[in-house]
């Protein structure tokens, strides 16, 4: 792990932990990002950044360990950040049919049962 990868997922631990407790924070650090101050715009650099690597990670796991396609793992990821089924579609700009089907191939790659238990697809879930 390089010392950027252990920078990312300190602050990545930070950030969730914080999110936890202050769910308005995406506003907050969109609002401190668009105030100008240079320090505000770099920190929410840093975290979205890791965020997204973070993502990615989360994404090469699944397609590598289940098998599962882009687009099955779009939707994954989608309802284990807590988005809906109905919110997936509109964000992929499918029907929720489609979303539904999706999830019945995934559940069939993976063993799981229940949306519930996507999580557990993931690596700490």
């Amino acid at each position: 792990m390089s010392d950027d990868d252990a920078f990312d997922q300190r602050l990545l631990k930070s950030a969730t932990a914080y999110s936890k407790l202050y769910p308005s924070i995406g506003a907050r650090l969109k609002a401190a990002y668009e105030s100008g101050h240079p320090l505000a715009r770099e920190a929410a650099r840093a975290i979205r950044a890791a965020a997204e690597r973070a993502d990615g990670a989360r994404a090469q796991h699944l397609r590598d360990v289940h098998g599962l396609s882009p687009q099955e793992t779009r939707i994954v990821l989608h309802l284990v950040d807590g988005g809906a089924v109905s919110s997936a579609a509109l964000a992929l700009g499918v029907a929720e049919s489609t979303i539904r089907s999706h999830l019945k191939s995934t559940f069939a790659k993976t063993g799981v049962r229940r949306q519930a238990d996507l999580r557990s697809l993931l690596p700490g879930g």
